[in-house]
């Protein structure tokens, strides 16, 4: 890295920076910002500087097609109209179905939006207890995977094209030879499987052939949490975390906010303790001991960074300072300071004080954290135990897979939605070993990595397409509807079960039917089976908490942690918070969804801190070559303030070779580099090369130049000073006083976000594009400052990049009152609404840009190519598209609306039934995805609504309100509630 000396932090006016460039203002970033946009060669207009004459020939020719394009041809359509209209259906109008989706193998309950029977939209179920109304990335995006033209459609077998019912021949010759042995030499290898229906009919399969083995792949694995409360509890139990009860919580490596099973519903309640606009009491405090920056780190009052071999060893120093007889750790990293104040403020809150250890945390990590619950009178209150949802003890792993493969006793192997070609350890080497079955068969979406090494390829329907059940992560079983006929001849997990044990086709519907019809106990089926179809919940299924205590020798018992040299540096693995473990790499939004605290998009990259880049000598975008397990892969790198300095970390689900065009090549593989025995963690050296790969990061695009666009305090600062965040009104104005603009409308319509409820989590920005159409424009257009999201999510630092603290602040289109992109359109094509919307007529545009460039807030986008044509390099999906939303050609600006389209229905509904709109009624895209209900849209004209009331708090304050923009979208400012003994150490936020 270069030499970077960085400025003194107090030196910023604000106190906030984006990057280390920005901090150490090193030449390269000085440079680049010397003009407020991207420069032209950037922009794709040529080398070197732009003469006078360029200028002006590229104005001529802009003018010349923005005519041109006012007269193009439209293609010529077809309609078909209906032979008979549905009676439910009216032209224009939504319907809405509850269904679930399976994230992370648990249920997060939606209402899919259909129009004309063509499902274009997913938002939260309110009355599901894992998402109540909330709705994360992923679940959004999978609406664009059902109509992914790359998805597998058709069987194949031998890689030649085939039919289901050939498929279903050749069941039945393997099922003579299974019946004669007892299913000896069957294996079948699936994902964890949290569908009671689908477990009870692999139930009937082991019963039909009693030899035959079931294993288990789950590259994001959580066995660590089962061992650990075996190893404590004496059995394998599933924690369930109240965190509405919990005052103060430790995190050990723990991204309970974004990662682990009901983060949906943990934030929510998290948030719910962290209210200083509407509480009295302080907000709950939150320390993050972790191994990588998350999320749940960013929102901790004190974060410490650890290498994931150090967070045990921490683990057991709190467990020590607190009384428990654990093993001392070989070394003390976490600073007794540190102990001795989390140990003390544990014990002052007992009964609502959580430990909540890591999913990819060891087991003992989690049997000595649960036992400090226990110790803290936790058990029952900030914490529950019930029976595990997931697959039955039977199952085996991976690896007993391969040493079964080895010793030749697999004679045929059914792999149900896994992929352990691509993401199998690379100690394994299972893509040469699967081809020593003599019988292989995979069914999935896709014709993916190990579907290619198979006999056979059955497609799998997407969820929208299929009937089925799933269980949430309290044990809540949800069901499955199909809004569309499968687009492809795909099938059903239970239709694929049902094949394997009889050998014919039959119908999902009628399958799941069964199971529940032999489930309920009741008189009334018919009754009970709509009620769960229309509430997508099934009542009174909700795991209920079992009583557990610890065993009096449990410590004795804990295994001695891995030898680690001190000196050396460590591989971190973490699934990627867009594409997982690699599932959803074909999907184009989560590709392009900036990830929360590096803002990369697209690629992934190895996580160093600035010390190791020091060390080393790199840049972001410089490739190392990495080498554990004797294997090397050669990856960019990312320099991250806050990260380990002893830590190298790596996100899983990239460098896929089969499985989507969209996916093809993207990133670098870092399953090539995990082994068996430490999937989250490894050895690892580093060499530089002289390799460069261009990283597509939009934290740079826009420079805040030191203003104080987010604000923060303390508890304490915020009691003493309750209107800190304020600023005086301007005295003077370019505008005239009180705004020209006649305001004749009932409603003013306006928005407030708070920041102390904002975690990051990006789930407003995917709501935002899935709503309003936006496309997808690649990492080359990324990396030009051509990013087409209407809502932003910055992330800012502050204090010591070697431990900074963390802020994030969505930033849509601010509808100003006095709104300076208005004034400067010469084609009339920014306009100001009566209810206060700043609006945005496309058949005007010309795409002059004047509009961005006297933006203050930098919240426009324009569409420099045609993004959303069959020509685009990824092309839009026509019937994934919103009806209600225009789509933007080349040559257009576009930026957020306030869901206009959503009001205008609104305020429809309320004329034809007479009434006056109401509050909360109406929520946009963004307000509607949010799990911590951050953001508040409502009518400023009603002093008794929501977001009236904000308005009036005394954290409401406006961005860059001294230009006298007068916007209509303003921010609470965040409060935390750092630990005193803490404040003046230089480690934590």
């Amino acid at each position: 890295m270069s030499p970077i000396k960085p400025i003194p932090v107090d030196s910023f006016a604000s106190g906030y920076w984006r990057s280390l460039d920005e901090l150490a203002q090193t030449p390269a970033y000085t440079a680049l910002q010397q003009g407020e946009f991207v420069d032209a060669a950037q922009q794709g207009l040529g080398q070197g500087a732009i003469s006078r004459r360029s200028i002006l020939k590229l104005l001529g020719a802009s003018m010349a097609l923005a005519g041109f394009t006012g007269c193009t041809r439209q293609p010529e359509e077809h309609i078909i109209p209906y032979v008979e209209m549905p009676e439910q259906v009216i032209p224009g109008r939504p319907q809405y179905y509850a269904t679930a989706v399976a994230i992370g193998g648990y249920a997060h309950g939606v209402l899919a939006e259909s129009h004309e029977g063509r499902p274009t939209r997913l938002e939260g179920n309110p009355d599901h207890p894992a998402t109540q109304g909330a709705c994360d990335p992923v679940a959004q995006a999978s609406i664009l995977s059902l109509y992914d033209p790359d998805r597998s459609a058709a069987v194949r077998h031998k890689g030649v094209i085939s039919s289901f019912g050939s498929c279903l021949m050749a069941l039945k010759k393997q099922q003579t030879e299974w019946d004669r042995s007892g299913g000896a030499g069957l294996c079948f290898l699936s994902e964890n499987i949290n569908s009671p229906s689908a477990r009870r009919y692999l139930a009937t399969l082991h019963q039909r052939w009693p030899q035959a083995r079931w294993f288990v792949h789950e590259p994001i694995d959580r066995s660590a949490v089962f061992a650990g409360s075996q190893l404590l509890l004496g059995e394998p139990l599933e924690p369930r975390y109240r965190f509405d009860q919990a005052r103060v919580v430790v995190s050990l490596d723990a991204d309970f906010l974004q990662a682990q099973p009901g983060f949906l519903r943990y934030a929510h309640d998290f948030r719910g303790a962290r209210q200083p606009s509407s509480s009295e009491q302080p907000p709950s405090r939150l320390y993050a001991l972790e191994s990588s920056l998350t999320v749940t780190g960013a929102a901790a009052e004190h974060r410490y960074a650890l290498a994931w071999p150090d967070v045990e060893s921490a683990a057991r120093q709190l467990a020590l300072a607190l009384g428990l007889q654990v093993a001392a750790p070989q070394r003390q990293v976490l600073p007794e300071r540190w102990v001795r104040a989390i140990a003390e403020d544990l014990q002052l809150h007992r009964g609502t004080a959580l430990i909540v250890p890591g999913e990819q945390q060891s087991p003992a990590v989690h049997a000595i954290a649960h036992a400090i619950n226990e110790k803290l009178d936790g058990f029952g209150s900030t914490l529950e135990w019930m029976q595990p949802v997931r697959n039955p003890a039977v199952a085996e792993d991976l690896t007993a897979l391969g040493r079964a493969i080895q010793a030749h006793e697999v004679d045929s192997l059914i792999m149900l939605d896994t992929n352990p070609v691509y993401s199998a350890p690379a100690d394994l080497d299972f893509a040469h070993l699967v081809q020593k079955v003599p019988w292989r068969l995979h069914w999935g979406e896709y014709e993916d990595e190990t579907a290619q090494l198979c006999h056979w390829h059955i497609p799998a329907t997407h969820y929208l397409e299929g009937w089925g059940d799933i269980c949430a992560y309290d044990g809540t079983v949800s069901l499955v509807q199909p809004l569309i006929l499968p687009l492809h001849d795909g099938q059903t997990l239970l239709q694929m079960l049902a094949a394997i044990d009889h050998g014919v086709a039959q119908d999902p519907r009628e399958l799941l039917l069964a199971y529940w019809q032999e489930r309920y106990s009741g008189k009334d089926f018919s009754t009970f089976w709509k009620r769960s179809l229309h509430d997508g919940v099934v009542a009174d299924t909700r795991a209920p908490a079992v009583s557990a205590s610890v065993r009096p020798d449990w410590a004795a018992h804990l295994p001695a942690a891995p030898a680690w040299a001190e000196d050396g540096l460590v591989l971190q693995f973490r699934p990627d918070s867009a594409l997982w473990d690699g599932r959803y790499a074909n999907n184009g939004w989560l590709q392009e969804l900036p990830r929360p605290l590096t803002t990369l998009t697209w690629h992934n990259a190895a996580l160093i801190s600035p010390a190791l880049a020091q060390r080393y000598g790199l840049e972001n975008g410089q490739k190392i070559a990495l080498s554990s397990i004797g294997h090397t892969l050669d990856v960019p790198v990312f320099v991250l303030p806050g990260h380990p300095d002893a830590a190298i970390t790596l996100a899983l689900g990239h460098g896929r070779t089969a499985g989507g065009r969209v996916a093809q090549d993207v990133g670098s593989n870092a399953y090539r580099l995990r082994i068996s025995a430490l999937p989250w963690a490894a050895p690892v050296t580093l060499q530089v090369t002289d390799g460069v790969q261009p990283l597509a990061a939009i934290q740079t695009h826009n420079n805040i130049e030191g203003r104080d666009l987010i604000r923060s305090a303390s508890w304490e600062q915020y009691q003493g000073n309750p209107r800190f965040a304020q600023d005086s009104p301007p005295e003077l104005s370019l505008y005239e006083e009180p705004c020209s603009a006649e305001r004749t409308a009932e409603q003013a319509w306006g928005m407030s976000i708070d920041l102390s409820a904002c975690i990051g989590c990006n789930g407003c920005v995917t709501a935002c594009q899935a709503e309003n159409n936006i496309p997808v424009v690649g990492p080359e257009e990324v990396a030009r400052g051509h990013n087409m999201h209407w809502l932003r999510v910055d992330r800012y630092f502050s204090g010591d990049p070697a431990a900074p603290g963390i802020s994030f602040q969505p930033v849509p289109c601010m509808h100003c009152e006095n709104a300076p992109c208005e004034y400067v359109c010469p084609v009339g094509a920014t306009q100001h609404s009566v209810d206060g919307l700043n609006q945005m007529v496309y058949q005007r545009c010309v795409g002059t840009r004047y509009c961005s460039q006297n933006c203050p807030y930098k919240v426009r986008r324009f569409n420099w190519f045609d993004y959303t044509s069959a020509a685009a390099t990824h092309p839009a999906q026509p019937a994934q598209q919103n009806p209600d939303v225009t789509v933007r050609t080349r040559g257009v600006m576009e930026k957020c609306t306030y869901c206009v389209q959503r009001i205008s229905s609104v305020r429809q509904d309320a004329e034809v039934e007479g009434r006056a709109i109401r509050d909360g009624e109406l929520q946009t895209a963004c307000q509607q995805a949010c799990p911590t209900q951050a953001i508040v849209f409502g009518d400023l004209a009603d002093p008794d609504s929501r977001v009236s009331q904000l308005k009036a708090h005394p954290l409401n304050y406006a961005m860059l309100a001294h230009l006298n923009t007068r916007p209509r979208t303003t921010y609470l400012a965040a409060v935390t509630n750092p630990n005193p003994a803490l404040l003046d150490d230089g480690e934590g936020a």
